[in-house]
Parts: C-alpha cells; sequence; structure tokens
C-alpha cells in the first residue's frame, strides 16, 4: 500500500469537504431541511468523528478526539438531541484541518498493520483509513445537498 498516496488522498478529500464550508453562516449550519436526518453542522462533525473512531477501534490507534464531540456528533445522534457546548463552524474547521496530519503522525509506516476487529471485512490499518474516505464522501454530498436546499 503506497502510504503517500493515501495521505494525499486525504487531504484532497478534505479540502473538498473544508471548501463546502464557503460562504455557509453559523445559522445555515445548522439548518435542517425537510427530509434531511441531520444539518451541515453535524455532517462536519460526523465526518471527524468517525474516522478517529474508526481509526481507534480497527486500528488501535489513538487519535484524540474532544468527548464532547463523541456525544454530539457520533452514529446515532442528532442535533435535536444537543445540549451543552456545540462547536461553532470555526472551531469544526479547525479540526478538520488539522486532523489530515494527526492521522499521517499516527499511522505513518503502519498501514498495513493488521486491523484490530473485524470491520466490513477490511484487513488493514490502511484499508480502513481508505474506508473513511469513502464515508467523507458520502457526508460531503449530504453537505453539498443541504447547501442546495438552504441558500437557493
Amino acid at each position: 500500500m503506497n502510504e503517500e498516496q493515501i495521505f494525499q488522498q486525504i487531504n484532497l478529500v478534505r479540502k473538498g469537504t473544508l471548501k463546502e464550508l464557503d460562504r455557509v453562516t453559523e445559522e445555515q449550519a445548522d439548518t435542517q431541511p425537510e427530509g434531511f436526518k441531520n444539518t451541515i453542522r453535524w455532517n462536519l462533525g460526523h465526518i471527524y468523528v468517525v474516522q478517529n473512531a474508526l481509526i481507534a477501534k480497527y486500528g488501535g490507534k489513538s487519535i484524540e478526539t474532544p468527548s464532547r464531540y463523541l456525544k454530539l456528533f457520533a452514529p446515532g445522534t442528532a442535533p435535536s438531541d444537543w445540549q451543552g457546548d456545540v462547536p461553532s463552524l470555526t472551531e469544526l474547521k479547525q479540526q478538520l484541518e488539522e486532523q489530515p496530519g494527526k492521522l499521517k503522525d499516527a499511522l505513518t509506516g503502519q498501514l498495513d498493520d493488521e486491523a484490530t476487529g473485524d470491520f466490513l471485512s477490511l484487513q488493514t490499518v490502511g484499508e480502513i483509513l481508505n474506508f473513511s474516505l469513502y464515508h467523507e464522501g458520502v457526508h460531503t454530498g449530504t453537505i453539498k445537498s443541504l447547501k442546495g436546499c438552504i441558500t437557493d
């Protein structure tokens, strides 16, 4: 597995995700149009949390994630249930900008390591990291759809 290509791909996908934040206001980030389960803010936080959680659980590599993020953005959560300190778009953007570098620091030389558990029959840390790009793309597509409904 070519590590450098994977880390470049992570950066490329993340730049695309972050580009979707252009001209999105805090109010728009929390708008939930009919037919959508979540908001732009939730999708952004979810991308961040799931990527870290997959690497922690199946890669055995701890990537620091603020505990409140897990309560807000983990699978099965919803903005309608939020209580407490919800991160601003600026905070989420910073976390998302820093995440690829943290992943590279934590995982360089370890992408061929065997996964610590079964996840979709993926065998290595690199395969799980690669899957997280698909996951991010799905949620970036949802963000684009939300933006289309909110900013038209």
